[in-house]
């Protein structure tokens, strides 16, 4: 006996008594979902008799182990299942073509082989090189005699040998001059639209070999659904290659535009610097037609023409320079890899001769990969660029990889009625190799903050929505009755009826409904 004369209960004892408070909160919800449906008027009277708290002791609030949390604004999110593929950077994947037709005499690189950026990758011996070899050659040869010249004629006129210049040359030199300029600036502009034209002409291919590739893949899907006929299969094919076709015509028209446009505004220069030489000599004629000081007729002409053999020199190694080649070249154009990364075709054989519209090489990079997913229309509206994304392969299994949203298209796949959003990804490894399908995760954020707690916390009474607040006494609980908006990932909106950092009951809330209708402390 203790020292009151008591009975100390045994832990046994206290485990039975537990067991019997559980049971009699059983029976209490049991009764409550079985109890019969009362009239309208007994249903109004109910409600309005709801107890606004419940009171649980410390024994029953043990054994009910509620859980309470404080309510939070929070954003509503929803994840969403992304899939996409990986694709190549368009500025990593290239076909190298030669600048002029020649015929293919070394090759240095096959199919599969990794490069280095500047390697050499072939050599070809062209005919177009020697040609501009040998113009500036003899553009070289012309300098030489005009500086000779020169030095001759100044040594002559130092002894009086020579008479002053006459005007009329000086101007007609400079309407001449004029007369230049201008047809070299026409040509220029007309370079610059002939090659707006060409890069349109470009976007143009590339768009409809977009469209192609779209066209292909579903095909491949109806033709494994068995949807189409392996005729029409075929046909997309076909459309596909000849997209391909175009496209590299219209990537071999932009490189001659931009050739001629290089060509035209190096004459446009050099008539500039012609212009700018016969103005000068012009007014130095002028002052000496007015006496101010004397000069010859000779030493101005052959200052004239060194400049003019500096110019063509000038623009015959621009020339050169434009085609491959180099001084003392040996005619030999050298292909060389524009950035590291691997050889995916060669398209031309040892001997062969090539023309530019015919690429020979293609030349891939992954070191930086595109991975392009799809958005449904009731997705874009939520979805940012910076937001992080989450995605695998199969490919490799065992890694998650992370990007960052940079690109979503302004305009919507009409095949297919998805946007596609693209991610910029490292691949030092290789690892991500285009043409691999990918499944990502990506978190939608709907709503501005709002008071968002479990739906399990909400209790249904007599039709109407109510939570249990804790209040600042242990174990007392307010019975709180609000409106509830969306329900979204087992979270339902309070609308009303609730405050943030008010503390609520999440787990087990309903024993406490099970205790409210019965009524009383427990």
């Amino acid at each position: 006996m203790n020292p009151k004369g008591m009975l100390c209960p045994t832990r046994k004892a206290r485990r039975w008594l537990g067991i019997a408070a559980l049971s009699i909160l059983s029976m209490g919800v049991w009764w409550w979902l079985n109890r019969p449906v009362p009239s309208q008027d007994e249903h109004a009277e109910s409600h309005h008799s709801l107890p606004d708290q419940i009171e649980l002791s410390p024994e029953s609030l043990q054994l009910a182990q509620l859980e309470i949390e404080t309510v939070q604004r929070k954003p509503l999110r929803r994840p969403v299942r992304l899939f996409g593929r990986i694709e190549p950077m368009p500025e990593h994947l290239v076909n190298l073509n030669a600048r002029v037709s020649g015929r293919l005499v070394e090759l240095r690189a096959r199919v599969g082989d990794w490069v280095r950026r500047g390697q050499v990758l072939a050599i070809l011996d062209s005919d177009e090189i020697q040609r501009a070899e040998i113009a500036y050659a003899q553009a070289s040869r012309r300098v030489e005699f005009a500086r000779k010249e020169l030095a001759r004629r100044r040594q002559m006129a130092q002894l009086g040998a020579f008479s002053d210049p006459p005007l009329e040359e000086a101007r007609a030199r400079f309407t001449q001059a004029q007369a230049d300029l201008k047809n070299a600036e026409s040509d220029y502009q007309q370079a610059q639209q002939a090659l707006r034209e060409a890069q349109a002409a470009r976007q143009a291919a590339q768009v409809e070999l977009q469209r192609a590739e779209t066209q292909l893949r579903r095909g491949a899907r109806l033709l494994a659904a068995q949807l189409i006929s392996q005729q029409e299969y075929e046909n997309l094919q076909a459309q596909h290659a000849l997209a391909q076709a175009e496209l590299q015509q219209t990537e071999a028209r932009l490189q001659r535009a931009e050739a001629t446009l290089t060509s035209s505004q190096s004459r446009l220069q050099t008539a500039q610097e012609t212009y700018y030489i016969a103005q000068q000599s012009l007014q130095r004629a002028e002052r000496l037609h007015k006496g101010q000081y004397l000069t010859s007729k000779e030493v101005a002409e052959a200052e004239s023409a060194y400049q003019q053999a500096l110019l063509e020199q000038q623009a015959a190694l621009d020339t050169l320079r434009l085609l491959g080649g180099r001084p003392n070249g040996g005619h030999k154009l050298v292909l060389t890899a524009p950035f590291d990364g691997r050889v995916v075709e060669l398209n031309a054989t040892l001997g062969e001769t090539v023309t530019p519209d015919k690429p020979i090489f293609r030349l891939l990079s992954t070191r930086t990969v595109w991975i392009t997913f799809d958005l449904y229309p009731d997705e874009v509206p939520f979805v940012r660029i910076g937001q992080a994304v989450r995605f695998r392969t199969e490919a490799v299994p065992d890694k998650v990889f992370e990007a960052t949203l940079q690109m979503i298209m302004p305009a919507a796949d009409p095949s297919a009625q998805i946007v596609r959003a693209r991610c910029v990804v490292s691949n030092p490894d290789g690892r991500l190799k285009p043409g691999f399908f990918v499944s990502g995760e990506l978190t939608l954020t709907l709503s501005m903050p709002v008071l968002l707690v479990p739906a399990e916390a909400v209790q249904q009474i007599e039709g109407e929505s109510y939570l249990f607040v804790a209040t600042e006494r242990e174990g007392v609980f307010q019975l709180r009755r609000v409106q509830v908006g969306r329900e979204l990932d087992h979270h339902v909106v309070i609308q009303r009826g609730l405050q943030e950092g008010e503390r609520i009951v999440t787990r087990n809330a309903s024993l406490l409904k099970g205790m409210l209708i019965g009524g009383g402390e427990h």
